[in-house]
């Protein structure tokens, strides 16, 4: 199977699931660059098995600095511990993680 097709097949599976397309996103976009050359995104664009949405959100994750993009690459770094339990303890004395349980 190539990678477009794929790509089409992650498409039809995460249909309904934005953080999921993102998840497969990330596999094939970081901060070293992409396997899409541009092309590929308009043929990928274009293809009608991709819902508007995911066409939308491919497009705009090959704009440099756009919102989506950083979103992505956000996906392939790891979670510091550290930053988690600063938030967690910020929503504590807020009263938020309180409410949520």
């Amino acid at each position: 199977m190539e990678w477009k097709d794929y790509i089409v097949t992650v498409a039809q599976r995460s249909k309904n699931d934005s953080k999921l397309w993102f998840r497969y996103l990330r596999k094939y976009i970081d901060k070293c660059g992409s396997l899409f050359t541009l092309e590929d995104v308009e043929s990928l664009y274009h293809n009608t098995m991709l819902t508007p949405f995911q066409r939308v959100s491919l497009r705009a994750a090959f704009d440099n600095g756009s919102e989506t993009q950083q979103h992505i690459m956000s996906l392939n770094e790891k979670v510091i511990p550290t930053k988690l339990q600063i938030v967690m303890q910020l929503n504590e004395r807020n009263g938020e993680y309180n409410e949520r349980k």
